[in-house]
């Protein structure tokens, strides 16, 4: 189990990260999301934390997919509600950073102004009095993701070991779901397009739908095959049209159907969550 001296150390090469990539070695996908998320949050000592994964639209962070780790996941739905006057996403989308966050509450805190009574009270509901937020820019630069973490004690600020900790796990944890995901997908390599969903792409649209959903960007995706991003896009677009999805996490979920995988089931266990379409 990693320990909380994750939060107390700086050196890189003393963090015990590796524990997220046996992870996501021996765990299926969806099981290595909610594992590796409770890893992160008990190493910095937190007692609820939510993974998500979505893409910036018109100065706003839309929501594709997210895991709850120790709080209902009324948290997530009760959110949508309380968003548009959240000032701490709304940094954190204008310009993602590896860390923001601090107290909820008393004459310093993140919403102590009285137009965000509704924040404050949200927060109480879902016993948060600290909270951290750090995330990544991925693909085209407009998805996100992203990692809070929430503490119920008032009297222990998330300080600066914290937020050190959580700015150097960040890669880590983007990696090893990767690598949690190329595995899930490694059934899949070369072998021909299964007749209930993939028969209906192209060859080249079933490959990219593969590379995508495995974690490679437009760019690597474009190198790889010899075109344009712009290709890319427009092939993914395409893919996702005659699946029906919307998402990577759906792709994936499709892709694994199709595989025959085993492991496809606990994905709608308790713990994720996606919002309503808007």
């Amino acid at each position: 189990m990693l320990a909380p001296a994750l939060a107390a150390r700086a050196d890189r090469s003393e963090l015990p990260l590796l524990a997220l990539f046996d992870c996501a070695g021996d765990e299926p996908l969806p099981r290595f999301e909610r594992q590796a998320l409770r890893l992160l949050a008990e190493a910095l000592d937190c007692d609820g934390a939510v993974w998500g994964w979505g893409r910036r639209e018109g100065g706003a962070m839309r929501i594709r997919h997210a895991v709850v780790h120790q709080r209902p996941d009324g948290l997530l739905s009760d959110y949508a509600a309380v968003a548009a006057a959240d000032p701490l996403t709304a940094a954190f989308v204008a310009a993602p950073r590896p860390v923001r966050g601090g107290a909820v509450g008393g004459p310093l805190g993140l919403y102590r102004s009285a137009g965000h009574a509704d924040l404050r009270d949200y927060l109480a509901q879902y016993d948060i009095a600290q909270l951290m937020l750090g995330g990544l820019e991925e693909g085209d630069g407009d998805d996100l993701v992203w990692l809070t973490l929430y503490r119920a004690e008032a009297g222990r600020p998330l300080g600066m070991r914290e937020q050190l900790a959580l700015a150097q796990a960040l890669p880590f944890w983007r990696q090893a779901h990767r690598l949690a995901t190329r595995l899930a997908q490694a059934g899949t390599a070369g072998r021909p397009a299964p007749s209930s969903c993939l028969a209906r792409l192209g060859a080249r649209e079933a490959e990219v739908a593969r590379r995508y959903a495995a974690g490679e960007s437009y760019k690597v995706i474009a190198r790889a095959m010899g075109v344009a991003p712009d290709t890319v896009r427009s092939q993914l677009q395409q893919v996702y049209r005659k699946l029906g999805v919307h998402d990577k996490i759906a792709l994936l979920r499709v892709l694994d159907a199709d595989a025959g995988s085993a492991d496809a089931g606990p994905q709608a266990e308790g713990g994720s969550w996606k919002p309503p379409a808007r």
